[in-house]
Parts: C-alpha cells; sequence; structure tokens
C-alpha cells in the first residue's frame, strides 16, 4: 500500500480541502464537457501563439524584460499541473491527454518560433538571451521542484497573485522559443540543449506537483485504494525521468561552472606564461574529444615560445595523473594598444622610457629558425636535415645562413623595432629553393622583436604573421 495513503489527512501540509475546494480545483485543472473542450483549446491556442511571438522577439532582440512579459501569458503552467493532478487522482487517460496537450504545445512553439526566427531580419550572431536558455545546470533541476511545489499548493490554497511568480521561475517557453530559433540558425547541439531544460522543468514540476497535491489531500480518501497502484507507477516513472536527467545535468553543470575560462585561470604554467608575454586572455576552449587548447589572446607583443607552453601544461599532467595524451595548443593573438586622455605627466627631457630593449637579449647571438606562422594558421619550417640562421651583430651588420646559401644583410634596431634587408639570389637548383627564397623573403618583412634569453620571435608586417627562433648553444 503506498505509504502516503497512510498519512491522516489532517496531519498533511495546511488545512485539508474540503469538497468544495477539491472540486474548485478539480475544475480549474481540467476541461469537463465537450462542450467546454473547443473553448479552452481555442483559448490555450490564441496564448500560445502570442506568448510565443512575444517570447521570440525578446530572444532575437536580447530583451530580458520583454522575455519574462512573453512567461507571465504562457498557459504551459495549465497542462503541467492537469498531469501532476492527474497521477496524484490516478486518473491514466487524463495523464495522457495532459501530456499529450503538453508535448502538442511544446513542439507547436518549436513550429512557430522557427517560423518566426525564419522571417525575421539576419542576425550576426545568436543572441544572448537564445545562449542562456542552452547551458541547463542542475540548480534549473532544482528551481524546477521547488516551483513545482509551490504552483501545486497555490492553486489549491488560491493564491493566485503567487502564480505569476512560478511561471517566471521555471521558464517552460522560452526554452522552446530558444530550439525553434537556434534550429533556423543551424546549430542543432544547442537546440537540444535548450530542449533539454524544457524537459528538465517539465519532469520535475509534474513529479513536485504530484507529491503535494498528494500531501494536500487532492485525491479524496474513498478513492485512494482504488488508485494507489496507477498513482504508485506514475510517481515511479516521474521519479525516474527526474533522476535520469539529474545526473548528466550535474555533470554538465560542472563543464558550466569550472569552465575553460576558470580551469585557464587556475592554471599556474598558463598563468605565467601570459605574464611573460605580456599577453591577457580574450577566449578559452578546450576541447577534450579532439585534445585541443584555443587560445584567444591579445597584447602589444606576438606570443613566444608556445611550445614552453605546451611542455610545461604536459608536464603538469604527467605529474598529476602519472599519464598524458597527445594535445595541440592553438592560439590566435590580436595586438592591442592602449590610449588615455588627458596624457600622463611626461619626464622633463621629453624621453620615452622603454617600455622593452631587446637588443641585450638578441644582439651577438647565433639563433636558429624553427618555423614561421602565418596569420592563417599555417606553418612554414625548416626539414629535419635543414639549418636556417641569423645572427645580429652589434655594427649594423646581419650575419645570414639559409640551407643553400650564405651572406650578410642590414638591420636597424630601435627599441622594439627591428627592420632588415637582405638581398640575395637563391641558385633554383638547390633542393630546397623554395623554402629558402620564403625565409628571404619573410626576413624582409620584420618589423617587430621579442626576445628572451633563449626564444626570439620577429614579428612580419601587417600582422600577417611571425617568425620563431631558439638561440644556439655557440654563442660568438
Amino acid at each position: 500500500m503506498n505509504v502516503l495513503n497512510k498519512v491522516p489527512v489532517g496531519r498533511r501540509i495546511g488545512v485539508p480541502l474540503s469538497p468544495e475546494e477539491r472540486r474548485a480545483v478539480l475544475n480549474e485543472l481540467f476541461v469537463f464537457g465537450k462542450d467546454n473542450q473547443h473553448q479552452f483549446l481555442y483559448r490555450m491556442a490564441v496564448l500560445l501563439i502570442a506568448s510565443t511571438v512575444i517570447a521570440c522577439s525578446g530572444l532575437l532582440a536580447d530583451a530580458p524584460a520583454v522575455v519574462i512579459g512573453a512567461m507571465l501569458i504562457a498557459p504551459m503552467m495549465r497542462p503541467v499541473m492537469s498531469a501532476a493532478a492527474a497521477i496524484t487522482l490516478g486518473w491514466s487517460s487524463r495523464l495522457y491527454k495532459s501530456l499529450i496537450l503538453a508535448f502538442v504545445m511544446a513542439a507547436s512553439a518549436v513550429l512557430i518560433s522557427a517560423l518566426f526566427a525564419w522571417i525575421s531580419p539576419d542576425l550576426v550572431d545568436i543572441p544572448r538571451q537564445v545562449i542562456a536558455r542552452t547551458e541547463p545546470t542542475f540548480f534549473d533541476l532544482v528551481i524546477a521542484l521547488a516551483a513545482g511545489g509551490a504552483g501545486a499548493y497555490t492553486m489549491t490554497r488560491k493564491e493566485a497573485s503567487a502564480i505569476p511568480g512560478v511561471a517566471m521561475a521555471v521558464a517552460l517557453l522560452p526554452p522552446l522559443a530558444s530550439t525553434g530559433i537556434l534550429l533556423v540558425f543551424k546549430e542543432p547541439d544547442l537546440a537540444m540543449k535548450a530542449l533539454i531544460l524544457f524537459f528538465t522543468n517539465f519532469a520535475a514540476m509534474v513529479l513536485a506537483g504530484s507529491l503535494t497535491f498528494i500531501l494536500v489531500g487532492v485525491s479524496p480518501a474513498t478513492t485512494r485504494g482504488k488508485t494507489a497502484k496507477i498513482k504508485r507507477l506514475s510517481l515511479m516513472v516521474s521519479i525516474v525521468l527526474v533522476f535520469g536527467v539529474s545526473v548528466p545535468l550535474y555533470f554538465y553543470s560542472d563543464e558550466v561552472w569550472y569552465n575553460a575560462r576558470y580551469k585557464a585561470r587556475q592554471s599556474e604554467e598558463l598563468q605565467e606564461w601570459l605574464s611573460n608575454n605580456e599577453l591577457a586572455i580574450e577566449d578559452v576552449y578546450i576541447s577534450p574529444d579532439k585534445k585541443i587548447i584555443r587560445l584567444r589572446l591579445f597584447g602589444p607583443n606576438p606570443p613566444l615560445n608556445v611550445e614552453k607552453l605546451h611542455t610545461e601544461v604536459a608536464n603538469r599532467v604527467l605529474e598529476k595523473y602519472g599519464h598524458t595524451a597527445p594535445f595541440k595548443i592553438e592560439v590566435t593573438w590580436t595586438q592591442s594598444a592602449k590610449f588615455s586622455w588627458p596624457p600622463e605627466p611626461t619626464n622633463l627631457d621629453g624621453s620615452r622610457t622603454l617600455g622593452h630593449d631587446h637588443s641585450k637579449s638578441i644582439l651577438g647571438k647565433t639563433w636558429i629558425w624553427i618555423g614561421t606562422q602565418y596569420a592563417d594558421g599555417e606553418w612554414l619550417r625548416p626539414g629535419a636535415n635543414q639549418l636556417f640562421t641569423i645572427k645580429v651583430d652589434t655594427d649594423s651588420r646581419l650575419e645570414i645562413m639559409t640551407n643553400c646559401s650564405k651572406g650578410y644583410g642590414e638591420y636597424t634596431f630601435h627599441q622594439e623595432n627591428l627592420s632588415i634587408q637582405v638581398a640575395r639570389r637563391i641558385d633554383e637548383q638547390c633542393e630546397t629553393f623554395k623554402i629558402d627564397r620564403r625565409f628571404l623573403s619573410d626576413i624582409n618583412l620584420v618589423v617587430n622583436v621579442n626576445a628572451s634569453e633563449d626564444r626570439s620571435s620577429l614579428r612580419l608586417n601587417n600582422d600577417s604573421g611571425a617568425m620563431y627562433f631558439e638561440a644556439s648553444n655557440q654563442h660568438d
């Protein structure tokens, strides 16, 4: 026998319902009589269309207040509470009708929102209000459980003023509208997440509403024994559904709360590397499946020594877990400069304080070319047995060696700015003619240098790429 049936009605939540109150609640939740069903369905259809159009407008315009207005007039609460009450009363046929009505309304909302988004002006980016509905967390499940119980309780106690608050707390319509919009944007994965948010809210509210209706005594004592089996089965199905949703939702919450940006802030290796290169993170994305870390950075100088960062991260993973797998770091860099007004007080002699002076790091050393990365992400690297070097002397002379030739050029060095002029012909019969010619061409495009004791990068003009070098063990 159901344990809840053993609890006397007087000991349940609040004063037990009288027969008149119970009848009023049922009339509020269910439509009795075929003549009333047509009018009811017509009203629901009108409210659904209106609320969906308002919700889509608010989502596409990124207007939270408009979205809230749509939630207030959306008729989605009615079938949810009807399904909860049908479980409590053991009315299987009305439970099926309530669920069918709810899912027909949900499908209609998705179709209406997709049509509305399709005829709307094109947008460059997906609005933030839409993206917000694609990040369901464990808290959404907790809110839906609490709101489902509150909604059922207010309906039995005639606390009508609390119903709008429940409708606002649990978003049933906005996730459906977001699903249709995202399908038009050709984002099926995000659309599925928005649909999961709706299903989470729906299942949790039905379960919480059913338990609340049982506790307040909506089911008459005379019929509890007859419907106990159906009630138990329906409640068990609801519990299994909610539990099934809660498990993946809990782990997804970890991704939302402790996302890639959070993990990047916690990485000492990354933060030290950023500090050394005077860079800041604009965005970060970690793809566990493809084993890729994508960093979007900005700062005055290009990233120096991404290889070092890769090595340090790999060592930390190996130290922490005892093993590591191949992974890749992709960096996109945007140059930034700082301007302000009014200007800062200047020195008396009018000179500009040097931010960096890389001359001591780069002069007098032989630098071995390890590769050039261009703005489109492509790399040009020397072969395993190929050697390309430059040596910057103190008399404005540059010694340069490619795989096919050796010669000299000239350079001018001022603060971080470096300009190189090399005019050499490469023998077309040389096996590495193409890579030698590209190396010399890029050298003549250098405009900026960033160096440490053992690494240096030469930035090409128009931010078209950067050449990377490492210091040779031989110092002249």
